[in-house]
């Protein structure tokens, strides 16, 4: 299913994918003959996507909704709440946080220093406890060139009872704070021993607030197995997270349903309504007008059939304009030739090959159902202006009409005769392929009867003189009159 319509009802059909006319009753239509595999097997995979994401992201929405519903500040897989005594709450959040785990080997400690043995390397750290606020503490790392890369943390042990969010802020100049020895190299030999413990071992290391970003609880905390870095989202960033997961479960599920839509992969049937003047296109014979499209102001009459080298394609015009209804290709196009004539009442003069139709303009060109007025003349007239591209060279409709042989329009004979002569002012060295002159047929019209009744000339067919070669470019039965 598409959510635009398409320009024209479409369809189209190689060696693998065929189509079969329909005519029973007031039923014409073209539908699929048979199951195109390829297509089956696609839909289904397109089918089996859309369900799966379709019931993930239905899953989302209801496992969200009740946890936004849940009167805990860390529902589900939040994890654990950590009230501040400030009424702060931060989730554990173990599933949903970033934990970055360090495994240790060993630690050795000396005075105000601490060497940690990683899997990958040994780093040595000095730390200094700073009196601007209860458990400050400043910890350096000694890079291999002896200098340092300080940082701030609250050890939580020395904390005053209850704290909240403003013991955790360290506010501005903060750099002040920094202890000298944080800019300057260390080359002391310091003797470490592995008898003692981490200074703040266990003890959750905190990083300083800063004003307006209290939305997360960082931290480390370093047992004698591991070192680990992580963050406590608070509860209102929870929220906002259960919020936004909603929201993502109601878009995928949109996306869901536009991928199942699309699974339908049946090729269209097309069905021709000549009454009604409409063509509508559908998933199957039996669609409502939701399975599909349609299209009014069909004029049927200007059905042709476009021959190419394997390949036919069917066009028709829609509202005064051209368009491409079928195409068909492969070794076995022409088979449709014979059935789509007899489904759209196709005269053998609209069954053409494509150099005919690519290079001869028809009466089938303009919007006119009945040629039988001057006023249907001015159409030509207007086509031949637009041609021409000067008006001051061009000659007036009356001098058409002369050339033509004709005083005025009053069927499509004299229409297609004033149309030779538009295409011989505008290409004199034209000349009709000799294919299309020997399908021209002449009609006598003979006096009235003395009983003022016309009689009717058998047909006869003959060879135009040079001058009326261009009767060639008659798309229907020249002897039809309005």
């Amino acid at each position: 299913m598409r959510f635009s319509e398409p320009h024209s009802p479409l369809v189209s059909a190689g060696n693998y994918s065929r189509y079969t006319t329909v005519h029973e009753g007031d039923v014409r239509a073209l539908k699929p003959d048979g199951i195109f595999v390829p297509l089956l097997l696609g839909g289904s995979v397109i089918c089996i996507i859309g369900l799966v994401l379709a019931s993930w992201s239905i899953s989302m929405i209801v496992s969200n909704k009740q946890m936004q519903m849940s009167d805990d500040p860390c529902p589900g897989d939040w994890g654990d709440a950590l009230e501040l005594g400030d009424g702060t709450v931060y989730c554990s959040a173990e599933n949903w946080a970033y934990l970055d785990v360090y495994k240790i080997e060993q630690i050795d400690v000396a005075e105000n220093h601490f060497r940690i043995t990683y899997d990958d390397r040994t780093t040595e750290y000095r730390w200094e406890s700073i009196d601007h606020k209860a458990g400050l503490v400043v910890i350096g790392e000694i890079y291999d060139d002896g200098s340092m890369g300080c940082n701030f943390f609250f050890a939580e042990k020395e904390l005053p009872e209850g704290y909240g969010t403003n013991d955790l802020y360290l506010g501005g100049n903060s750099d002040t704070l920094l202890p000298s020895w944080c800019f300057t190299s260390s080359n002391d030999n310091i003797e470490y021993s592995s008898d003692e413990q981490h200074p703040f071992l266990g003890v959750r290391m905190f990083r300083p607030m800063w004003d307006g970003f209290d939305s997360e609880l960082v931290f480390d905390i370093t047992t004698n197995k591991v070192m680990e870095h992580g963050y406590y989202p608070s509860s209102e960033m929870v929220e906002t997270a259960i919020e936004e997961e909603i929201i993502l479960g109601v878009i995928l599920t949109f996306v869901a349903l536009y991928i199942l839509l699309k699974a339908d992969l049946r090729r269209p049937v097309l069905k021709f309504d000549f009454e009604g003047r409409r063509i509508s296109m559908r998933r199957s014979m039996n669609s409502t007008r939701f399975g599909g499209w349609s299209w009014k102001n069909v004029n049927f009459s200007s059905a042709m059939l476009i021959q190419e080298p394997n390949a036919v394609v069917l066009r028709m015009k829609i509202a005064g304009e051209e368009r491409l209804i079928a195409s068909f290709i492969g070794e076995s196009a022409g088979d449709y030739i014979e059935s789509l004539k007899a489904l759209l009442n196709i005269s053998n003069e609209n069954v053409m090959d494509a150099e005919r139709y690519d290079g001869m303009p028809t009466l089938d060109m303009f919007d006119v159902s009945h040629w039988d007025s001057d006023n249907d003349a001015r159409h030509i007239y207007e086509y031949y202006l637009a041609k021409i591209g000067s008006a001051s060279h061009a000659k007036t409709l009356d001098e058409l009409y002369q050339g033509a042989g004709i005083e005025s329009l009053a069927d499509r004979v004299d229409a297609q005769k004033l149309l030779n002569q538009v295409i011989e002012e505008l290409d004199p060295e034209f000349e009709a392929p000799e294919i299309i002159v020997n399908e021209t047929r002449v009609v006598e019209y003979e006096s009235p009867t003395e009983t003022g009744e016309i009689a009717t000339p058998p047909p006869s067919v003959s060879t135009p003189s040079d001058s009326m070669q261009l009767d060639a470019f008659w798309t229907q039965d020249d002897s039809e009159s309005n």
